[in-house]
């Protein structure tokens, strides 16, 4: 009320000044007689009427310049209580953005805290560990070895950072090591183990095998491997091998022959006992040679075991994949439905083993033939089983390759059925 009672102060005075003016020209129509009498009565009223016009208009102006002050005052006094309003609103969220910084830093400070645990808790786990932890870049540089190198081969680990592992192994197992980094990196899969001699502190040779893993970032881009190495005895190293060799094929870690047949053996016991039909699928690679001959025995590894991932995809948990001779595959079904059911799977194999296979930026095209025989229709025993199921496959061969071909004649087409696909695979 202050500050507006001070801002009408001027207009008062106005008023007041223009009551005066009236005041002063109100004798003006008493003298008008007098100055009739001069003969200057008509000027003089003239005069007067101008007079009050200008003190008319006049007035009428300062009143119009009073309304817009007062609009601009109040629009002021509008603009002044919103500008408070945002500066509080403003002030508000600053406040709350600091709250907010502060949980932030309070939070990065936990995660902080137990990182640095985990990292401790990692390094006493590596400390008290047997096994040699490595992880490599993409160029085989070591970027991170455990410290228990020093025990084992009495090398200090900071000294082989940065530097190549090739330069520890035996010239004769480098070439081992490499495939299995390149299989590691185009599958994205753990290896099986790989077996090679590092050189020790003392000058000498050391047998040690080793499991490797890619490293994969944000976007699941190869960006490094991961491995465990631990050291064998010659006695272990010898049992172990023998082992391996024995009952699981060492590239692709799919059952040998001598598994499969054993297996074979069992399933086709069962059968006989509960009248179930049991089916032997033979898979044979289209141009394998001629793909190993042109892109070398690392692509042609890559190969097989891309073909064994995709075989097992194919299959129920209960069946088998094994590992023939060169690149042959063999499929075991027990207890299958019919005839038709152990078509649709090979039919299912064959057509999986066509998608396009991506390596080293390549597009492989790669076929198969399948040869099906099934018990007891084709064979009482595995001896029989086995001949008339590479009788399909020499059949489906001679037909040109890419086909699924039964003991007595070739499969036209597909016959995937989705429910007995859907079965098979439960």
């Amino acid at each position: 009320m202050n500050r507006r009672s001070a801002s009408e102060r001027p207009w008062a005075r106005i008023e007041l000044q223009a009551a005066v003016l009236a005041l002063m020209l109100l004798p003006l129509p008493a003298r008008a007689g007098q100055l009739a009498l001069r003969g200057v009565a008509l000027p003089a009223g003239l005069a007067l009427l101008l007079a009050l016009a200008w003190c008319w208009g006049w007035l009428s102006e300062q009143r119009r310049a009073r309304r817009q002050a007062e609009v601009g005052w109040r629009r002021s006094e509008t603009e002044l209580a919103e500008a408070r309003r945002h500066g509080q609103d403003w002030q508000a969220c600053c406040e709350q953005l600091t709250r907010d910084l502060r949980q932030a830093v309070d939070e990065r400070d936990r995660l902080a805290g137990v990182l640095v645990e985990r990292e401790q808790s990692l390094a006493r786990h590596l400390e008290c560990s047997s096994e040699l932890i490595f992880e490599l870049d993409l160029d085989g540089r070591c970027l991170q070895i455990s410290p228990n190198w020093r025990d084992v081969l009495g090398i200090d680990p900071d000294s082989l950072l940065g530097q190549s592992h090739a330069w520890m192994l035996h010239p004769d197992d480098q070439p081992a090591c490499q495939r299995a980094i390149e299989r590691a990196l185009v599958s994205r899969r753990l290896q099986c183990e790989v077996e090679y001699r590092i050189r020790h502190a003392g000058g000498d040779w050391r047998w040690h095998a080793a499991r490797i893993a890619p490293r994969l970032d944000a976007r699941g881009r190869a960006v490094g491997l991961i491995g465990c190495a631990r050291q064998l005895g010659s006695e272990l190293r010898g049992a172990t091998k023998a082992a391996r060799r024995a009952h699981f094929d060492a590239l692709t870690e799919l059952p040998g022959p001598g598994l499969c047949r054993d297996r074979l053996r069992q399933a086709l016991s069962l059968a006989e006992r509960h009248g179930d039909r049991t089916a032997l699928l033979c898979i044979d690679l289209d141009g394998f040679a001629a793909l190993n001959r042109r892109w070398g025995h690392a692509v042609g590894d890559l190969v097989l075991c891309e073909t064994a991932a995709r075989l097992s995809a194919c299959v129920r948990a209960s069946d088998t994949v094994g590992r023939g001779q060169a690149d042959t595959f063999t499929v075991l079904l027990p207890d299958v439905g019919s005839e038709r059911e152990a078509l649709a799977v090979a039919q299912q194999i064959r057509q999986a083993l066509s998608a396009p296979l991506l390596l080293r930026g390549q597009r492989l095209a790669l076929t198969a033939c399948v040869g099906v025989a099934l018990h007891p229709a084709h064979g009482s025993d595995e001896d029989e089983l086995g001949e008339r199921a590479a009788l399909a496959v020499r059949r489906a061969k001679d037909g040109g390759g890419d086909w699924v071909a039964l003991p007595d004649r070739l499969v036209p087409g597909p016959v995937l059925v989705e429910p007995v696909c859907e079965a098979l695979q439960a």
